[in-house]
């Protein structure tokens, strides 16, 4: 993703907006990502988990990356199982509760995080 992410910022002006923009793409991509294969993995899940804390760190607020994990686009590729891992990953890491690394482990250990099989 790092490689092609240039793609969406070269028309993209300096300044927050643009930085909130661009990651707010970014974001959408890691899910659209997530959701093009047959199962989630906790390295995707973990890397939303960090997309999500940039977001909050850039101003993005919880209503708002929830909101865009559950467009209809996102409906129509993933599980309604899946769709509430993404959603519970972006509210642990957006609050705090879990960093990316501790949702990647959690997943691995077989907790609440276990990606649908």
């Amino acid at each position: 993703m790092a490689n092609g992410e240039w793609l969406f910022c070269a028309g993209l002006r300096p300044g927050r907006a643009g930085a909130v923009l661009r990651v707010a793409v970014s974001v959408i991509l890691v899910i659209a990502c997530a959701a093009a294969r047959a199962e989630l993995t906790c390295e995707q899940l973990g890397g939303i988990a960090g997309t999500t804390v940039e977001l909050r760190n850039q101003g993005a607020s919880l209503t708002r990356l929830l909101s865009d994990a559950e467009r209809d686009e996102m409906k129509s590729r993933m599980t309604m199982r899946e769709l509430e891992i993404i959603k519970q990953v972006i509210r642990l890491s957006f609050d705090g509760t879990l960093s990316p690394a501790e949702v990647v482990e959690a997943c691995q250990q077989g907790g609440a995080l276990v990606p649908s099989r």
